[in-house]
């Protein structure tokens, strides 16, 4: 007995009905052979199993990754009204923060020049979306490019473009400021 075929001449498979080794309803398909469907269809029964578990670490991610940005704007606006009450809820006890003119402050250091007037930040915004690195659910790195806008003591102000590195860890159930370094950025 022949096989059939079908008009372009390519061998169409057939598996009967009664055929419990693949199961009822399977069709007939021109050049595939039935137990290639079957692996065709475990394979997308797998993915289909398998897709949810990575979009939900990606959305666990792009999350935690979302909250450290929250994190990192609010401080912005905190620095810009210099609210020292919300930055020293913002900043970890340890936090070191180094200008980039080189001047390291601790937290108390810089909670103290912002509330005195020693200097007063007008602008700050990152020149494009900052990148953020996430390690463990427990700290995060974000880095960019920022221009800023800061009023000195002697009334002038410096409109430097900087780049930045904001440590970030998760104390006391919220995104803390632990460390933040800003360089000038090279001339273009």
């Amino acid at each position: 007995m022949n096989a059939p075929c079908s008009a372009s001449g390519k061998l169409i498979s057939v598996a009967p009905v009664s055929d419990r080794r693949i199961g009822r309803g399977v069709a007939l398909v021109a050049g595939h052979r039935p137990a290639l469907l079957l692996s065709a269809f475990v394979a997308s029964l797998f993915l289909f199993a398998v897709a949810p578990a990575f979009a939900q670490r990606t959305t666990l991610a792009d999350g935690l990754k979302a909250a450290v940005l929250r994190a990192d704007e609010t401080r912005l606006y905190a620095m810009l009204a210099a609210d020292t009450g919300a930055l020293d809820d913002m900043l970890a006890a340890d936090c070191l923060y180094v200008h980039s003119t080189g001047a390291a402050q601790t937290k108390a250091q810089l909670l103290h020049a912002l509330k005195t007037g020693t200097f007063k930040y007008t602008s700050l915004r990152y020149t494009a979306p900052p990148l953020v690195r996430l390690y463990g659910g427990e700290a995060a790195v974000i880095t960019g490019t920022m221009q800023l806008e800061v009023q000195l003591p002697d009334g002038k102000s410096a409109k430097p473009t900087v780049v930045v590195t904001a440590v970030y860890v998760m104390l006391n159930d919220r995104w803390q400021l632990a460390s933040y370094q800003s360089t000038n950025a090279p001339a273009k």
